[in-house]
């Protein structure tokens, strides 16, 4: 009994002594742990990037067909950067988000039961996501057999096997095993993405997307400055070139500045609580309802980019066999980032996305029946549906402005290539450069309340330790 008593009071001592530390490693252990496991699950995906699908010999122009062709940038972009290498990991997850618009668009009350599911809390999101999952098989497999189709077409990939080698039989077992190999890819990086929602930080399919877009810039930026001074022997031509490297490095980062603006600025809605009075103590102390210019985020420009993939990833199937299709046609000139109507296209799909995310993101009339519930309401405005309604006209006119700038940033590098001799895979901007900004954002936000909480746990603590040893003395 006196073993057991010393432990628990040597125990209770290493708890007063850790929260009396002002190691910060120390004091936010939980953090840093999960950290450490989303580095580490992001070597892993960077090292799976090196692992080419097997029973496949790749061309070295794989690199340059990622970044120049609609269709395959896309899948680059949202798959993590994988497919430059035709790695096992090469689709990301590209069909996980092309399900996700699916299940979203039709849980606006078009299907009743997966709207009941969107409203029902928790549970209802589990039911969500364990469908979303489901419909991402086939999307894998329509991206896999598309990517295998125009890559062999194009002569990116072939088989290393014929009918005499190890008795493998037809090569049509490539056209089985290479999707096989890219589903089950897929499905391991959306395991591995519920693995850093849950124990490390940040949402795991941004930060897949966000790891794959950060890998690649060194190359771009090398890539960019070899375009402005290659081949120029002449002094004042290479000056020339070095400068315009320059002014595309401070628009980079302009353009950074803007896009963080755009995911900082709110509108402060003025919120106040029965039976409180009027607030005073200044503006600072007044409470608020913080609704963000772009309450959607990057998904808009995820969603839109997912979608325009879906009808040219059909098209690439189909210009296998008959190239003047009239449906690939089409594609090539209305949906593709290189004609002005797929631009246009592009820009109205993102602006849709943001009216509609920004109404399930903020949920109005949730937020109306919270304030009736909790007694608070909006002064001037009638609790109940007039809040709802008010809140929901205040969250349309801030998405006018918000999808507005989102739509130019999205097509800026499609603009500047089509202006210029810049391709659009090194022009600045686009929808790779606002997940990468957006997803950094949300993570730091997420990194700061976990700090926040935990000073608070150990303020906490130490104020109970400190009762505890204070009432001893009444014994």
């Amino acid at each position: 009994m006196k073993t057991k008593a010393k432990k628990r009071k040597a125990k209770k001592a290493a708890q007063v002594d850790l929260v009396k530390s002002n190691n910060f490693f120390v004091k936010n252990k939980d953090l840093i742990k999960r950290i450490a496991f989303t580095l580490i699950v992001l070597v892993v995906i960077r090292l799976g990037s090196y692992l080419t699908v097997p029973g496949v010999t790749v061309s070295p122009n794989i690199q340059d067909l990622s970044n120049t062709d609609q269709f395959f940038s896309l899948i680059s972009m949202l798959g993590g950067g994988t497919l430059g290498k035709f790695s096992i990991l090469a689709l990301g997850v590209s069909p996980y988000i092309t399900a996700s618009i699916i299940v979203q668009l039709l849980s606006t009350d078009v299907i009743p039961p997966l709207s009941r599911w969107a409203k029902g809390g928790e549970k209802g999101r589990k039911k969500l996501d364990r469908l979303t999952k489901w419909l991402t098989i086939p999307f894998a497999i329509m991206q896999g057999v598309a990517t295998i189709f125009t890559m062999a077409n194009q002569g990116i990939i072939s088989p290393k096997w014929s009918t005499n080698d190890f008795g493998t039989g037809s090569p049509i077992f490539y056209y089985i095993l290479v999707p096989c190999a890219l589903i089950a890819g897929t499905m391991f990086m959306l395991w591995v993405a519920d693995q850093i929602t849950i124990r490390g930080i940040g949402n795991g399919v941004s930060i897949i997307i966000f790891a794959g877009i950060v890998a690649k810039l060194p190359s771009n930026l090398e890539t960019t400055f070899k375009f402005w001074i290659s081949g120029q022997e002449d002094i004042n031509l290479l000056f020339d070139g070095i400068l315009k490297f320059l002014v595309y490095v401070v628009m980079f980062l302009l353009v950074i500045l803007f896009v963080v603006m755009l995911n900082e600025s709110e509108r402060k809605l003025p919120i106040q609580q029965t039976g409180s009075g009027l607030s005073s103590g200044g503006e600072q102390n007044k409470p608020f309802l913080p609704l963000k210019i772009n309450s959607a985020g990057v998904i808009p420009v995820i969603f839109a980019s997912a979608l325009i993939s879906a009808p040219i990833t059909v098209s690439q199937i189909i210009s296998v066999s008959n190239p003047n299709n009239g449906f690939v046609q089409f594609t090539n000139n209305y949906l593709s980032f290189s004609t002005w109507p797929g631009i246009i296209i592009y820009a109205v799909l993102t602006i849709l996305f943001t009216f509609l995310y920004s109404q399930v993101q903020m949920n109005p009339e949730k937020i109306a029946e919270n304030f009736q519930k909790a007694g608070t309401f909006i002064p001037g405005v009638r609790p109940g549906k007039e809040t709802e309604k008010y809140i929901k006209g205040t969250i349309n006119r801030l998405s006018i402005l918000g999808s507005i700038f989102l739509a130019a940033i999205a097509i800026l590098p499609y603009v500047i290539s089509k202006l210029t001799s810049l391709p659009s895979a090194l022009a600045i901007g686009g929808t790779g450069l606002i997940i990468m900004v957006s997803v950094a954002l949300e993570t730091m936000r997420q990194i700061k309340g976990r700090i926040t909480q935990q000073a608070f746990i150990d303020k906490k603590s130490q104020s109970l330790n400190q009762d505890s040893n204070d009432n001893s003395y009444l014994w």
